[in-house]
């Protein structure tokens, strides 16, 4: 009987504290934080193109209304998955593809940092700001592929072809 109450007693004393729930103290409050917003925007042939892009519309859609949420993370991050697995899109190009491995790279750290039990909002504050670096990065190679590469490679084709004998072409 001694030996049982002693073991039971045993079992008791050793038992693990309970783990710390996070206070609103300890809570990041990212409405005070300095996060930056894309300072870039598509225009001409670019902007109509991606208007037809449902997976860029849903990233940047999914972008706006961003919670800072693991979950909403991963779904930012299967909408660049899904933009990359385009391969005959108005976008398909070596240099945009580039573009959106570095934004889904971003993503995926900012994903990691999310998950760290200590962080400051300084650090967090800095990884979401490369991520809306690496999202302007991106729309400026989208508009310069549109409206400046394929606008000078059907000038340069158009320029050829006149050079060309008529009977030829």
């Amino acid at each position: 009987m001694r030996l049982s109450i002693l073991f039971f007693w045993l079992i008791i004393a050793c038992k693990p504290e309970p783990a710390d729930v996070p206070t609103s103290e300890d809570q990041i409050d990212y409405s005070t934080m300095n996060l930056s917003v894309t300072k870039m925007a598509l225009v001409g042939k670019a902007q109509k193109e991606a208007l037809k892009w449902v997976d860029y519309q849903n990233l940047i859609t999914g972008l706006e209304n961003y919670d800072h949420s693991i979950t909403t993370t991963n779904e930012l991050i299967e909408h660049l998955d899904k933009m990359i697995a385009l391969k005959d899109g108005a976008f398909y190009d070596q240099t945009i593809l580039s573009r959106i491995l570095v934004l889904k790279t971003r993503l995926s750290i900012y994903k990691s940092y999310l998950g760290y039990r200590i962080k400051t909002t300084e650090d967090l504050q800095r990884k979401y700001n490369d991520i809306i670096t690496a999202l302007d990065q991106l729309t400026d190679q989208m508009n310069w592929f549109k409206n400046e590469f394929e606008s000078n490679n059907k000038e340069t084709l158009e320029d050829l072809k006149a050079i060309l004998d008529p009977d030829q072409v």
